[in-house]
């Protein structure tokens, strides 16, 4: 049964890394304001996410069904007094890694957010430029016309979207 938890916990530090991949490769579409790929990265991730979930769900269920034996202790504790030294360093080094790989994968997430939420201050800025812009007078205009038109502020759209 401990063996199915540690062929759990590899698939999980797969489906990261390639989580982190996928964000790193999102990073730069976000830069170079690639749409389309971006639309293309994010339904990729969203099925490596339900993968992910899936063997999250098992794992969970594995070691609920190995600490029924012993139900006093935690998972951590359970890996502290096994026996066989290998087995234990094994764990505690996919825990490790996958701890780590958690934290980088959620930093890269952060940078993306930040990355959005800049490319949407600046499309909102665009919008609103347009639309608070004068309508520009390239025919000869009469001054009391003129006087008229700087009193009035149409933009190019009568209102906003």
């Amino acid at each position: 049964m401990i063996n199915s938890v540690i062929t759990t916990m590899k698939e999980l530090i797969q489906i990261q890394k390639k989580l982190i991949r996928y964000a790193e490769q999102k990073r730069t579409v976000l830069i170079e304001r690639k749409i389309d790929e971006l639309n293309q990265l994010v339904t990729e991730e969203a099925v490596l996410v339900k993968q992910l979930e899936q063997v999250e769900n098992e794992r969970i269920q594995l070691v609920d069904n190995l600490l029924e034996e012993h139900p006093s202790l935690n998972f951590n504790q359970f890996v502290e007094q096994l026996t066989d030294d290998l087995l234990k360093e094994k764990i505690i080094a996919q825990l490790h890694t996958l701890r780590g790989l958690m934290a980088d994968l959620q930093t890269k997430n952060r940078v993306n957010e930040r990355l959005i939420e800049d490319s949407l201050g600046f499309v909102h800025h665009m919008v609103d430029q347009v639309v608070k812009s004068k309508q520009q007078h390239f025919n000869y205009q009469s001054p009391l016309d003129r006087q008229k038109s700087q009193t009035i502020n149409h933009g190019f759209f009568d209102s906003k979207a």
